[in-house]
């Protein structure tokens, strides 16, 4: 007997995305579109059954993130295997009210797909513990206790925004958490990105652990961005401008290094940009690009002479994520610096260029030993991690491994 799974997730049609793109004023969550993406191509790949994506747009409220006031449904396909079956599901996008009103249309959704008769062994996967699919998932076992549910965890909520957020809405972050624990009893089983998930979420039910998935290797990818920079020889850095994300110690590192034909680029947006212009302006070797689009930041990481992920070991929350961007730096062929986060597996440790300790000077002393490495030496280095990752950590093997624990009984 076959799956018949329904994916219930927020990510960006493909046929869409531009259009939804041209409609937003804050940035996009490229790296849980990519990997939800990964996730459904692989499991067609592999053949997982009948599956249909029930899509919550991923967008910010209107008017401060999103032109639109309600988000309108459409029907998309997310392979050419079906007609266009898939459901992006419209909605209000007013802030506040989408809270506790978008639940309703979903519901419609979830009734209509619980109680059909298809063959299969029924499995609903949510893709992020979002309190509204963690109340679809136990409304789903209600008309159908036959139902089961597998989450999906790349992020704990709690870590994502929490420390960013004040007043009222560190309040109403809080209720959501103890709203989503209180769910949790409706999954049956979790995917998660670090086994020490499982410890903070009390996890009693069966889990598995993909790190991420590492984007396929495109030999035709072109970016008249990276092309800017294709002859000069440069550190880069692209992702979130927090400084609980390490940006601050890499622009110290960098101010250490003194090689004059090294660049440090910068991609993303976030609360260290005005650091980045203050420091731009005494040092004309760092390059700040602002929010770029993800097929530019793959074509820069491809171009780079080395890749930093300056996030340190000292926070809680290292211990609840294996970071996207060092899938996304391990799979480029470009040699990666970064430190030992508890949430990455000792399998990696051969493919990246530890930081022994959290200080500016070490992170410039091991900075500088891949730069100074021939380019021989750095090519292999970088080509190897690469290997590693295409191998193992690939769309079709970590979704098998996906596809096989949701198919046990």
């Amino acid at each position: 007997m076959g799956l018949d799974l329904l994916f219930l997730g927020r990510l960006f049609p493909r046929e869409k995305e531009t259009e939804i793109k041209n409609k937003m004023k804050t940035g996009m969550q490229d790296a849980a579109n990519a990997l939800q993406w990964n996730i459904i191509d692989g499991l067609e790949a592999n053949e997982c059954g009948r599956m249909k994506v029930l899509n919550y747009l991923p967008v910010d409220s209107y008017p401060n993130g999103y032109t639109e006031k309600n988000i309108e449904a459409f029907h998309f396909a997310h392979t050419d295997k079906y007609d266009c079956q898939d459901l992006n599901v419209g909605c209000t996008n007013l802030s506040v009210i989408k809270q506790f009103a978008n639940v309703y249309p979903f519901k419609r959704e979830i009734k209509k797909w619980a109680l059909d008769k298809n063959e299969g062994k029924k499995v609903l996967v949510l893709y992020t513990a979002l309190s509204m699919f963690l109340s679809l998932a136990k409304y789903a076992k209600k008309l159908n206790p036959q139902v089961e549910v597998c989450c999906i965890i790349a992020d704990l909520p709690e870590f994502a925004t929490a420390s960013d957020l004040h007043g009222i809405r560190k309040a109403y972050s809080s209720y959501q958490t103890n709203k989503c624990a209180s769910l949790y009893k409706y999954i049956d089983k979790f995917v998660l990105l670090t086994k020490q998930m499982a410890e903070r979420l009390k996890i009693k039910v069966p889990f598995t652990v993909i790190e991420g998935i590492a984007p396929e290797n495109d030999l035709n990818l072109e970016s008249e961005t990276a092309e800017k920079f294709k002859n000069k020889k440069y550190i880069l850095y692209t992702g979130t401008l927090n400084y609980k994300f390490g940006i601050g110690g890499l622009l110290d590192a960098f101010a250490m290094i003194k090689d004059e034909n090294t660049n440090l680029i910068i991609c993303g947006f976030g609360q260290a940009e005005e650091r980045i212009k203050q420091d731009m302006k005494r040092d004309s070797r760092i390059v700040y690009l602002g929010k770029v689009d993800r097929r530019d930041a793959l074509a820069l990481q491809r171009n780079a002479a080395v890749l930093v992920n300056p996030r340190q070991n000292n926070e809680e929350f290292t211990k609840y994520s294996f970071p996207s961007k060092t899938m996304e730096y391990l799979s480029s062929g470009v040699p990666l610096v970064a430190y030992k986060l508890d949430g990455i597996p000792d399998e990696y440790d051969s493919y990246i260029n530890y930081v022994p300790d959290n200080s500016p000077e070490s992170l410039a002393r091991e900075i500088s030993k891949v730069l100074d490495m021939s380019d021989e030496v750095r090519v292999g280095a970088g080509k190897t991690a690469q290997a590693f990752v295409a191998e193992n950590k690939n769309y079709i093997v970590q979704s098998k491994k996906i596809l096989d624990f949701i198919s046990l009984n």
